[in-house]
């Protein structure tokens, strides 16, 4: 979430708050009425489009992180198998192919990863039969395989994520450029109704108004919005 976007939704909640709380001094207007109610629907979105795109990247990274470390862990159980029947047979390409290492696998990028993957895969189809000898049974083969046909799509999923919170923050741009226009279209022109019979409202709500940067020391706040008041 950028600093721009926290302080405005700090500024936001306090506007809410604000009119809230003298519910009674305008509730008899049906024009703040409708602005009020339009005001916190689009807030209420604004905050769940924030927590959307916390989450939209943070879960899918962590997600494949793991599941690439437990594919790594088991295409190494494999390969050291393949690597010994490559020895005891004397099939030198065999053995080649899977003398990789732990720290080998960790090194290899997600392209050079898959491309391991299909070539482990292939190696499977040929020699899985004969593995059992080494511990290596068809049911940690079968649990292998879809991990190995499935490593694109595991890389495929951040690019998605990522897609997708480029959606997630064009929606939450254009949400607050509609809640700053009912700020100052509607609420700005609006609150000078009460500026002689309810100043304590008119002033609370022009402090509210304030947006301040919380990300700089000493800030005092400016008030990008310009109220009318």
């Amino acid at each position: 979430m950028k600093k721009s976007t926290a302080n405005k939704l700090n500024m936001y909640g306090s506007v809410l708050s604000v009119l809230n709380d003298h519910q009674a001094t305008w509730q008899g207007i049906p024009a703040f009425v409708s602005a009020k109610a339009a005001f916190e629907t689009k807030l209420n979105l604004l905050r769940v489009r924030v927590t959307e795109q916390l989450g939209a990247t943070t879960g899918v990274a962590i997600d494949k992180r793991l599941r690439i470390t437990d594919l790594r862990e088991r295409m190494l159980i494999v390969q050291h198998a393949l690597f010994l029947l490559g020895r005891a047979t004397g099939d030198v390409l065999l053995r080649e192919r899977n003398n990789l290492t732990k720290t080998d696998l960790e090194d290899l990028r997600l392209t050079q990863l898959a491309a391991r993957s299909a070539e482990l895969k292939q190696d499977i189809d040929t020699y899985g039969p004969q593995l059992a000898v080494y511990g290596v049974t068809t049911q940690v083969l079968d649990e292998l395989i879809p991990l190995l046909e499935n490593v694109s799509e595991v890389n495929n999923s951040v690019r998605k994520a990522i897609i997708k919170r480029k959606g997630i923050t064009q929606s939450i741009k254009e949400l607050e450029q509609e809640l700053n226009e009912l700020l100052r279209v509607e609420f700005d022109r609006l609150i000078l109704v009460f500026k002689h019979s309810h100043p304590a409202f008119v002033e609370a709500y022009t402090s509210a108004r304030i947006t301040i940067d919380y990300g700089n020391k000493g800030s005092k706040g400016n008030e990008p919005l310009n109220p009318a008041v």
